[in-house]
């Protein structure tokens, strides 16, 4: 579909994503009024978006990366407490009280998240708690579905991950941009 190259430096990836910060937000206004013209629904630009990431995904080793565990915060939920305590042995109490920040969170709506970053369960370039993660770890990133409606939110994760960054790129070009 693409012939543009996969980018995975990830210092390239975020000056790329900076110098091209106006360029993307314009790029979600043109996805809205496209896709409104033109009558195209959202089950349709989910399709092309899960096309496109299964071209770049088979590209990209996590765990060579691991740029999301190191610098994104990651939101949690009260379900996310008793994975974690299975894996650490820890009491939910300690876990509420040593990892995770309720104050932080309500910015952004969530119950919680961790306090720190990197993730205080990574260790090297690997999850130690990887079976029992948090379901928002579990689900990053997420493109689809309803990708045109949460676009802000997942370009913001365009100068960290190189996933994010090369679907937007490979959509930019898909589509004429």
């Amino acid at each position: 579909m693409s012939r543009i190259p996969i980018e995975t430096s990830l210092e390239r990836i975020a000056a790329l994503t900076e110098q091209h910060r106006d360029d993307n937000q314009a790029f979600g206004h043109y996805i809205d009024i496209m896709w409104e013209r033109e009558r195209r629904s959202d089950a349709e630009l989910d399709a092309l978006i899960d096309e496109i990431a299964a071209g770049v995904i088979p590209h990209i080793d996590c765990t060579a990366c691991a740029n999301c565990c190191r610098s994104m915060a990651v939101g949690l939920t009260p379900d996310d407490i008793p994975p974690l305590t299975r894996a650490t042995g820890l009491s939910p109490e300690t876990i509420i009280n040593r990892y995770v920040d309720r104050k932080a969170a309500a910015p952004w709506g969530e119950w919680g998240v961790f306090c720190d970053a990197p993730c205080p369960f990574l260790r090297g370039m690997r999850c130690s708690v990887y079976a029992n993660r948090p379901d928002a770890c579990r689900d990053y990133p997420t493109l689809t579905p309803n990708f045109r409606w949460l676009y802000d939110e997942i370009k913001r994760g365009a100068g960290k991950c190189p996933i994010v960054f090369n679907v937007i790129e490979r959509l930019k070009q898909h589509l004429g941009w």
